[in-house]
């Protein structure tokens, strides 16, 4: 049964990355130089995102190596889930894929080839409120955290469930006000009415 969960977690992880992966290979950006894709990115980046990422992100990915092949040593961390509890992450990880994918379909859609899931606070040509944006201002986002709790359920393991979260909680947190307050700025009471009538994460009851 571990080996299953191991399967699906690879699945899910790399669907997910290849959604990202397939839409960047589209962006007009990509036709560049990638080291310098990479310093526009760190450049508008929250230098304290790109840190916490590090602080994060490094014993998230160990961890789940050393899970994947020498489990014993994560024994420690390990949650004693139920079977039907770690199924659930599962079908949360494919729920999520769904929701990236649709995302960033809408995106791609709108704004055409200056689309770039690799670069994030920068001025983009139009206000997408399409698809999973009609009710939702940050759906990918959504998708990642969605994406995260299932990695935890399907590890069952709170050291690689807590390291994920955190990730992209701390994007969450740090990264949407300095997007909401860029969005702001380049379309101004259009994206504040559209904030009235939508949620940041989850659908607004009533609107």
């Amino acid at each position: 049964m571990e080996i299953i969960f191991k399967v699906a977690l690879f699945i899910v992880f790399f669907s997910f990355a290849y959604v990202m992966s397939y839409y960047s290979k589209r962006a007009k950006s990509h036709a560049g130089d990638s080291s310098e894709r990479i310093k526009r990115h760190n450049e508008n980046e929250v230098p304290l995102l790109l840190k916490l990422r590090t602080i994060f992100g490094i014993p998230f990915y160990i961890g789940v190596l050393v899970w994947t092949f020498a489990p014993k040593f994560m024994e420690w961390s390990a949650i004693p889930f139920p079977a039907w509890v770690r199924w659930a992450g599962l079908a949360l990880g494919i729920l999520s894929i769904v929701l990236n994918a649709q995302s960033h379909k809408t995106l791609s859609q709108k704004l055409g080839a200056d689309f770039d899931p690799a670069l994030r606070l920068l001025k983009v040509p139009a206000l997408v409120t399409e698809g999973p944006y009609a009710k939702i201002r940050h759906p990918i986002y959504l998708a990642f955290l969605l994406m995260q709790i299932s990695v935890l359920l399907l590890t069952s393991n709170w050291l690689i469930g807590f390291c994920g979260i955190a990730i992209i909680v701390s994007v969450i947190a740090i990264r949407v006000p300095e997007e909401e307050k860029m969005l702001i700025e380049q379309f101004g009471d259009e994206y504040r009415n559209y904030t009235k009538r939508t949620g940041a994460l989850l659908p607004t009851a009533g609107r």
